[in-house]
């Protein structure tokens, strides 16, 4: 204040009238602390300013600001905002008209500090914030070229709030004022790569022919061993897993090189993506933990989430549910403190673990969880949603609460997902088999199983076990040999389900033992209820 209005201000005065009060303490060593009392006080006290003294006295503020605090990252949101209402469009020519040189000063100082500001609410998961700083920076900056780089940066931002169509849109918009080829090449790659990694981000799949554009177009623009090529190539492997059965394994030598560890880290988690989906569960699990041997060198909390979530299945895969359960609470405690979102992804880490171990109870006892997660998480279109809506009513019919499934299960089915059967299909499975009624499983068997990393592995139980209980012995005969991976969790399902349609009573109670020896008692008690279901015409209810 002395240095804006040079001179002594009565504060004393002030405080007698009430209008102010003396802080204990400063937020910046060595200065007395004052604060309006009242909100109404400080918005007539502005307002009264003429807009020309009031963008001076903004300018002013941050001058003294980054002076007396050496401009350091904790002052960043505050020089950003005082340099931005100093060089506002709207005021700016009647402010600073005859000082073009002054204004456009003022202008860089707060497309820098707005910037750095941004920069530091993304580091913080203040998504929000960024977004508002960085759009702010958009209304300032008239260079095509930043403002294409500005247009990705808020891009990037809504792909980590996995706000899909925004992050679409941002993107375009950024590719519309681009010009510089590297620039451009960096854009498509980011764009190729967060749509084809972040599938939950839509209401309906993608365009494969869009995307694959996409991959190509920063294939072409992107230089050798840079960052560009490395996303390119992994967007690649994500999208066309096995026509690029290479571009991962580049990906990953190219990042290691460059020693990007983020960049690795999505490299191998391409490579993880294409070796469970070939059902190569040993290559999965230590490609898992060799990713998980990498958190200690990334600081993004989004990715290490991701690494987790990813990580999950792996371990399943090879029978350690355990560790698998493990690894989803730790999950679930990094995504609270991120959007609702993450923590929606968290929680149904969880409930995937229980599904895949019969663990009923402990999913019923996260359910009013999963209800609220799925509320804070509707404006974002992911197929958890539902999903984790249809594992809790499955929990529900186990516990013998049919209406509390109903329930359940029609709010998943008013969230309106399209083309996510790779998510949907295992609970609306055990669904149809709890209640004994085959019509609707042998329909949704029609359609070919993809083993998606995140839900293949209760996707391919449930397969195997509604073909057992259909007698399907032709479809279990071609589909269960790949399956028989000793130590594995679906080597279990595929030889309980040779058994039961080969009606070898050996081979079904092997299977049922090694069920019971893995812990998984719900699951061998099921073996009954599937050879009953089996034998009834019509798939009558089942008294269980």
């Amino acid at each position: 204040m002395r240095e804006l209005v040079g001179a002594e201000p009565d504060f004393g005065l002030l405080e007698e009238r009430d209008f102010i009060r003396r802080r204990p303490g400063s937020s910046m060593a060595g200065e007395e602390e004052y604060a309006i009392k009242h909100a109404l006080t400080r918005e007539v006290a502005y307002t009264s300013l003429p807009k020309s003294r009031r963008a001076r006295l903004h300018a002013g503020f941050a001058a003294w600001l980054e002076h007396s605090g050496g401009g350091r990252d904790e002052t960043a949101p505050l020089l950003a905002h005082h340099y931005a209402e100093a060089v506002r469009p709207e005021d700016a020519d009647f402010a600073w008209g005859g000082e073009e040189a002054e204004r456009e000063r003022l202008q860089e100082k707060a497309l820098e500090w707005l910037r750095r500001a941004a920069e530091l609410a993304l580091g913080r998961y203040e998504l929000g914030d960024a977004i508002s700083l960085l759009q702010r920076a958009l209304d300032l900056e008239e260079r095509e070229q930043s403002r294409a780089e500005l247009w990705r940066d808020i891009g990037h931002a809504h792909a980590m709030r996995y706000e899909g169509e925004a992050f679409w849109e941002a993107m375009q918009n950024s590719l519309q004022v681009c010009k510089d080829r590297a620039t451009c090449g960096e854009t498509y790659s980011l764009l190729a790569l967060h749509t084809a990694a972040r599938s939950g981000m839509w209401q309906r799949q993608p365009d494969r022919e869009l995307v694959t554009g996409w991959i190509d177009r920063a294939l072409e623009l992107s230089e050798p061993e840079t960052p560009t090529r490395v996303r390119a190539l992994i967007a690649r492997a994500f999208w066309t897993p096995k026509e690029a059965a290479g571009a991962a394994r580049e990906a990953e030598r190219l990042a290691e090189r460059m020693g990007d560890r983020e960049l690795q880290s999505w490299a191998l988690d391409a490579l993880l993506a294409q070796a469970y989906s070939k059902h190569h569960y040993d290559e999965a699990y230590e490609l898992a933990r060799e990713r998980l041997s990498l958190i200690a060198k990334i600081s993004d909390p989004d990715h290490i989430v991701e690494v987790h979530e990813a990580a999950v299945p792996a371990f399943a895969a090879v029978a350690q549910l355990d560790e698998a359960r493990r690894l989803a609470k730790n999950a679930d405690d990094l995504s609270r403190k991120l959007s609702p979102h993450h923590e929606l992804h968290g929680l149904s880490l969880q409930l995937e673990v229980e599904e895949l171990a019969g663990g009923w109870e402990r999913v019923v006892a996260l359910t009013a969880r999963t209800e609220r997660a799925v509320s804070a998480n509707l404006d974002t279109p992911c197929s958890r949603n539902a999903r984790s809506l249809l594992v809790c009513a499955v929990a529900s019919v186990v516990m013998g609460d049919e209406q509390r499934a109903a329930e359940l299960e029609r709010a998943a089915e008013e969230l309106g997902m399209e083309g996510y059967d790779f998510a949907l299909e295992s609970p609306r499975l055990r669904l149809a088999l709890l209640r004994g009624n085959l019509q609707p499983v042998g329909e949704a068997l029609e359609a070919a199983a993809s083993h998606n990393l995140s839900f293949g592995l209760a996707r391919l139980a449930a397969r195997m076990d509604a073909l057992a209980a259909l007698r399907d012995r032709r479809r279990v005969e071609e589909d269960a040999p790949p399956l028989l991976q000793a130590g594995t969790y679906i080597e279990l399902f595929a030889h309980r389900a040779l058994g039961i349609v080969r009606e070898d009573e050996t081979l079904v109670g092997q299977a049922n033992d090694r069920l019971r020896g893995m812990g998984l008692d719900w699951h061998a008690e099921q073996t009954d209820v599937l050879i009953e279901a089996a034998s009834l015409p019509g798939g009558r209810p089942v008294d269980r």
